[in-house]
């Protein structure tokens, strides 16, 4: 970030790539591919969580799959840990306007933690559940949660859980469903906790 004379200017560094989203389009990614872009995107939230920040809307859309491999991107919603929840509930991709309401929810409805969508204060293992949901859609070629409206996925996310990893990919090891399962855990004491 910085001004020329009386221009602002941000500059970014240019990822040439296809988002996760987009790979995710063709279906579910083989194993091994699934293994090794989540261990990235493990690493890269790690890093951040070490860092103290929490990225709070980790997706497929935020996941860019480089020659390289997988960069987790758009911090635009991060927090530094140790701050208040704020938000604001919105359907669109990422929340845009005030950041400031404390009990407010923020991020992208699919790939929320239960303790984000009820306000509650939240923390890096909701990124972890984020994770969850990512590794799961990756092995799956579906979200773990669907709904018909907001309301629907939002009680998807709160009361059900989704059809185990061993029976919408087969060839997943225990291990790996193990794994998803502790991120999935509606009580974030119960969850993986990093």
């Amino acid at each position: 970030v910085g001004r020329e004379g009386d221009t602002d200017y941000l500059v970014m560094e240019l990822i040439e790539g296809e988002t996760l989203a987009q790979r995710l389009v063709k279906g579910a990614l083989p194993l091994a591919d699934v293994l090794k872009i989540g261990a990235q995107i493990a690493d890269a939230l790690d890093r951040a969580h070490r860092a103290g920040v929490m990225h709070r809307d980790l997706k497929p859309g935020n996941v860019m799959l480089t020659k390289s491999g997988a960069k987790l991107m758009d911090f635009g919603l991060a927090r530094a840990t140790g701050l208040g929840a704020v938000s604001e509930m919105t359907s669109s991709p990422t929340v845009v306007g005030p950041l400031t309401t404390e009990g407010t929810i923020i991020g992208t409805f699919q790939y929320m933690a239960p303790e984000q969508l009820e306000g509650q204060e939240a923390d890096t293992r909701a990124d972890l559940w984020a994770l969850g949901c990512v590794l799961y859609e990756m092995a799956a070629g579906k979200r773990a949660f669907e709904g018909k409206s907001q309301a629907s996925l939002i009680t998807a996310i709160m009361g059900s859980h989704p059809a185990p990893i061993s029976q919408v990919s087969p060839m997943s090891p225990p291990a790996f469903a193990s794994l998803v399962g502790a991120c999935l855990a509606k009580d974030p004491a119960d969850r993986i906790q990093s």
